[in-house]
């Protein structure tokens, strides 16, 4: 991968990473039946071959807050440690987040996709000399992505592949 490409990071592989490292590291066995695409060490290496691969990475602000929605969703006595994942994964990754205002985005495709999404295909937009790739869990994003011309990749693909 081009270093000077942008990663523009989803909800979902952000939650993967952070599920995986809540099992395996602190023991949070009961968060094991959500991971999904991190089945085995070889899947997690792979996704963090790739993320390394990308001279930046980025978010939006709207990731952040589907992240509070997926840990609200666990047992409460382990939010303190699921948010310190969360804090561990940005500053490892040396994430950026960018905030993309309601008004910026278009209103069809907000209907149609919702909020969260339409700030990365903007962000994506915003980027487009960086040569911009999505990574998402997201089929129907990944659609929106082939219209507009934006690359992404499923965290699927990525976890399957070896760069």
């Amino acid at each position: 991968m081009d270093r000077r490409s942008i990663l523009i990071v989803d909800t979902g592989p952000i939650w993967e990473l952070v599920l995986y490292r809540a099992v395996n590291e602190l023991g949070f066995l009961g968060l094991k039946r959500n991971l999904t695409y991190f089945d085995s060490v070889e899947a997690y290496e792979n996704c963090g071959s790739f993320l390394s691969s990308f001279g930046r990475k980025t978010t939006s602000a709207s990731v952040v807050a589907e992240l509070y929605h997926q840990i609200r969703d666990t047992e409460s006595g382990g939010y303190l440690h699921l948010w310190k994942q969360v804090y561990e994964e940005f500053e490892n990754m040396g994430m950026e987040e960018n905030v993309v205002k309601l008004l910026d985005m278009d209103p069809d495709l907000v209907t149609k996709y919702g909020p969260t999404d339409v700030s990365l295909l903007e962000i994506a937009r915003r980027n487009v000399n960086q040569k911009p790739v999505i990574l998402t869990l997201d089929t129907k994003l990944r659609s929106e992505c082939v219209k507009a011309q934006i690359r992404s990749d499923l965290l699927i693909e990525v976890c399957n592949s070896r760069l």
